[in-house]
Order: C-alpha cells, then structure tokens, then sequence
C-alpha cells in the first residue's frame, strides 16, 4: 500500500498574535496525513518506501535537463564510441563540451549538475529506508520483509555512491539521513571504496535469489544476483581482482542468467528483450496514466536518440525527426568494430552504414508521384515511384523519398556514414496513444558485463580456464573471433560489446588508457555527412560541378572531396544521377585551437558542480566543505 508522508513546517509569522491563546487549540491533528513518526512501522510500509527510491532511480534516466537525457551525457558522452552531435558545432553546447573536453566546459555544465544532485537524491532515499528499518545494529528489522527492503535499499546507496565515485573521486560519503543544514565534505577516496563494498556485500544474503532464466519479475528488482554482480563489479573497478572472481563466479555458476541469442541482440535494449535472461537487473517502465502519453521516457529522453535530418524512416522506427546526437559512433570505433568482425551479429545490431539504412529495411513508402529535379533538367519533371515493397535495392538506392534531408542545412552534422541502431527506439516500444515516448526498460547490469568483468578479474589474477570460457562465451554470441585470454582481449571486447552503455569512460581511466585512447577528441576535424545522390559545386564565380571521389580510411570505404567543406555548396534537390551514397567532409570545428582535447591530471574527473561548491566552499582550515577536483 503506498502512503505518502507530508513534513509540514509551520509558519510562526503571526505567534505573537496567538499569544493569549491556549496552546492546545493550536494542535489540530492534520486529517488524511500519516505523520514521519507513526510511517516507518509496518512491512507495508517498508514497501512502500523503498518503491519511492526506485522511482529516484528512474528518474536519473529520464530528462533532468534540457532536450538532451542528461544521464547519456554524463556516462556516455566522454567515452569514444560516439560522436554527440547536433545540428551544427554550437548545438547541445552543454552535451559537446562534455564530449570533445572543450575548453568551455565548466563546472557549472547543467548535465553534470543534474545527475550529480540526482545521484544524492537516489542516496537520501535509499538512507530513509535504511535508517528507518535498521536502525544502527538492525534491530528494526523485526521481518524478512523489513531485511529485504534494506537490504534491496543498500544495493541502489552503493550503486549511486559508486557512480559518484567513479566520476567525482571524493564525493561525500552520506550514510544516513542528514539534517537540512549538513554540509558535508569530501569523502576519503579509499574509505568510499571500502564503504560501497561492504555495502554490497552486507545486503547479499538477505536477498532472494531470481528463480530461473524466465523470472521476468527477478530482472526488475535488486536480488541477490544483482548485489553479487555488482559486488564484483565495484571490486574490479577498485583493482580487488583476485576477491572479484567470487562473487561474480557465483553469479555464473547460479545458472539463473545467460546470454540472448546472437539473432536476438537487438533485442536487448527494446521491450522485446525486457526481462530477458540476459538481464541482471534493469529499470522497469510501465505506461502509466499518472504520466499521460509522455511516459517515463518522453520525447526529449527518446529524441537524442532518434534520426534525424532525414526524409523518411524505416517502418520500424519511430516516425519522426529527433535532435540531441546524430546517432553517431566515431571513425575510430567502426573501424574497430568492422575490423574485429564485420558482418557478425553484434555489428549488425549494434552500427550500420548510411547505404544500408536506406536499403535493409521496410520503408513505409507507397507508389506517389514526386516532382524532382533530374540530372541535367532545367525544371522539376514528375516522376512516379514505386512501392518499397516492389523496389530492388538499386531502384532504392535511386529513390529521392528516401535518404538524407539536406534543404535546411548541406549536412549531418557529426557523421562519418555509419549510425547507431543499438538504441534506435522502435514503434513497438511505445506507450499507449502515444508516437514518440516509449516504454522498454532501462539495463544497469545484464549478463554480458558479469562474463567480461570476471574475465578481466582472472586476466589480472590468474585464470583456471573459467575467465577464458567466460570471454569466448561473449564473443561466440557475438559472432566474432574467439581470441586467447589477455588483459587486452578482454579491453577490446569489452570496448564492442558494451559501447555506449555507460562503462568506457570509467574504464579508459583506470586502466590508465584515458589520454592516449581520447587524445582524438577536439583535436581532429570533425566528419559531415552528404548524399552523392545530389549534386555539389564548388563556391566559385563559374560554380563548377565537383564530383567526389572514393577513399578508403581504415574499414570505411567513403566518397569525399578534396576541397574545405565550406567551399562546396548546394542546394541538394538537384540529382546528381548516382545512387545515395555517403561523402564525408572533414572540418575543423575550431575548438582544438581553443585549448579542447583531453587534459590529463584534470578530465578523468568531473568538476563538482558550481553551485554545490559555491554553497559550500572548502575551508583548508577547517578541512571542511567541498574541494574542488584538480584543473577545476
């Protein structure tokens, strides 16, 4: 039963004219109101908290800020599997700054903020139910349930503490409730370590284990095989290797979880894939009224992640125009990917090229009849098109309904021809009446991680077989090269299977592997993306027509032009008379010389934010506030 508790604060402006009046008619017992003393009792009640820090934990991955889902900024956007575009290099400044190290990101970036306060939100929940049925020494839990919900409650204060950790480096350590006026300070690094760690493994044995690989239900709360994975998880990331292999064996020898299907891959991230036995513990959405046909995942939190800037979408995506990133993944990571496995399962679900994006799959074009401007005509003829479903590949390739939308601006922004499809939000993730807000459950912790973190544990600890056949299981599924058991096999394939899911950046820096592998970002020339399809002419008196031509960089074949990209112009409704086909142009965007790019000794860490800092500044003194990271 949900309750909901109201913490009242009485106005005494006008005591001085209640004086004469008997202090007990003053207390009118508040009706329909549970007061703070008389909530924390129950079982009931205990549920009933511990769903309100859930719905905090939710809330990080909705929209905290702005039209950009702060949560995919802040983990994903300083790693180097995505470009974060826009429309243009000015566009998201906030998300941009965070992705290329700018020399304009500050400490007051409003997505680091956002999650910063939210992840302490998470915490002040979490310690609520901690505190209230706990106590010091336990002696509140007086029911299995009561144990549960702590314990299910130290899991998400570990989790938020590690995040925190991971980004922050000293973050306040807040183990309990605090009062209005707390300022608390920076936290001893190792002693937050040592903390998040215990808190994992203290709620282990109180929590029930998921019953089978089909327990949808079990995927959706804290078990007991969420807290050992991530157990094993905070351990690997301290350097605790040898004690990680523990509870993550546990975890794989408890034949609860396994890996989906590689023909299913792209199944993982959609509501097709929810409650899946690949998933350890993910975020469960339900379309709900209280949220209309928003949802949880409204349409700035699902924009970021949509197409953008083109002509029409395949059927099975949602149908409209996006904005936030351009659904990118950098050069440096398609070459990798390509050249480790092009054609396997995973890639296939996880990138794919610009061609065939418009050719693999069903369009929702009928036969019409098109005014266009044909190679070489003076004037729009019209021209009758066929059906998706009747067209050959190279009559879709020829099909100006399709493709990039070049009238507004000559190009995408922020693409070198290969797009992000992993997260590409389908029409059958929706919410009820509702033609861009979705439902498909958020992953923090799926069956893919366990293998490849206990992998790295017995790399850097010794292996009796187990860590090479937790590898080999991930890139089997993959349908990628099996490989012998390395720290770097296990750093690269780790690189592909979880891109963009919020572990690369981390990773990069404790591996020590940050400035060489970031070194690219803000100091090369950013790609943007055209459509051989129409024709370019240089910017010049005669305006003479330039034909692109083919370059192969690494695994991308591409078209280009070997001019700036600001002297060939357009206005892209003429044909060319070639098939769509990608030209990427190569442009500084100005920033490197700016002073961006990587720093190191500053970006491994996020600055605390101004505000937080500005409210409680450190007192070298006193030893007191909130010190800010190096380089802030």
């Amino acid at each position: 039963m949900k309750k909901s508790i109201i913490l009242g604060f009485v106005c005494t402006a006008a005591l001085a004219a209640l004086t004469s009046c008997s202090q007990s008619l003053l207390d009118i017992p508040q009706k329909g109101v549970v007061s703070y003393e008389s909530f924390y009792q129950t079982d009931a009640d205990a549920e009933s908290a511990l769903v309100s820090t859930y719905a905090n934990l939710v809330k990080l991955y909705g929209k905290l800020t702005g039209n950009s889902p702060s949560f995919n900024v802040f983990f994903n956007a300083p790693g180097d599997e995505l470009y974060w575009g826009g429309s243009n290099k000015d566009d998201h400044i906030a998300a941009q700054e965070i992705n290329e190290f700018r020399a304009t990101f500050a400490t007051n970036n409003g997505h680091i903020t956002s999650v910063y306060k939210t992840l302490y939100e998470i915490i002040y929940k979490a310690n609520l139910v901690i505190d209230n049925f706990w106590g010091e020494n336990g002696e509140l839990a007086d029911s299995q349930t009561k144990k549960r919900c702590v314990a299910e409650a130290r899991v998400i204060r570990a989790w938020a503490h590690m995040q925190l950790a991971c980004y922050f480096g000293t973050p306040p350590l807040v183990d309990h409730v605090l009062s209005g006026d707390a300022l608390p300070t920076n936290s001893d690094k190792e002693a937050l370590w040592q903390f998040i760690i215990k808190d994992f493994r203290d709620a282990v044995e109180d929590l029930p284990a998921r019953s089978g690989k089909a327990d949808k239900d079990g995927a959706v709360k804290i078990t007991q095989g969420a807290a050992l994975a991530f157990l094993g998880k905070a351990l690997v990331l301290h350097g605790d290797y040898a004690e990680a292999k523990t509870p993550l064996k546990r975890v794989i020898d408890s034949g609860n979880y396994d890996l989906l299907p590689g023909s299913r891959m792209g199944d993982l991230f959609h509501m097709a894939g929810d409650g899946c036995e690949e998933k350890v513990f993910e975020l469960n959405v339900v379309d709900n009224d209280k949220f209309g046909t928003s949802g949880r995942w409204d349409y700035q939190t699902n924009a970021s992640l949509f197409l953008r800037q083109v002509k029409s979408f395949p059927s099975f995506t949602l149908q409209a125009v996006g904005w936030g990133n351009n659904m990118a993944p950098t050069k440096k990571f398609a070459d990798a990917l390509l050249a480790n496995e092009r054609g396997s399962w995973r890639q296939k679900a996880w990138i794919i090229s610009y061609e065939d994006l418009l050719t693999t799959f069903e369009y929702p074009l009928n036969e019409s009849t098109e005014k266009v401007w044909l190679p070489g005509a003076t004037e729009a003829t019209s021209v009758t098109y066929k059906a998706d479903a009747d067209m050959t590949l190279e009559e879709k390739l020829l099909d100006p309904r399709r493709g990039l939308d070049l009238q507004k601006r000559p190009d995408l922004y922020a693409n070198a021809g290969w797009f992000f499809i992993k997260f590409l939000p389908r029409k059958s993730d929706l919410n009820n009446n509702s033609t861009t807000c979705t439902q498909q459950n958020q992953i923090l912790m799926r069956y893919a991680e366990v293998l490849l973190l206990y992998a790295e544990a017995c790399a850097q600890s010794g292996d009796d077989g187990s860590g090479l056949a937790a590898l080999n299981k991930v890139q089997e599924r993959a349908g990628a090269p099996q490989t012998t058991l390395t720290l770097d096999n296990v750093k690269k394939e780790k690189w592909f299977e979880m891109a963009w899911e919020s572990t690369r950046f981390v990773d990069l820096v404790r591996w020590g592997d940050a400035a060489r592998e970031l070194a690219f970002k803000s100091n090369d020339k950013t790609p943007y993306l055209r459509d051989d399809f129409y024709l370019n002419w240089s910017d010049t008196a005669d305006g003479t027509q330039v034909v692109p031509v083919e370059k192969t960089d690494g695994e991308l074949t591409y078209l280009t032009i070997d001019q700036s990209r600001a002297s060939v112009v357009g206005n892209y409704q003429k044909q060319s008379g070639r098939p769509h086909r990608a030209i990427v142009l190569w442009d500084d965007d100005g920033y490197a010389a700016k002073g961006g790019g990587f720093k190191p000794g500053k970006n491994e860490l996020y600055p605390f934010p101004y505000d937080v800092v500005n409210a409680n500044p450190w007192n070298p003194e006193t030893g007191t506030g909130i010190k800010q990271n190096p380089g802030w």
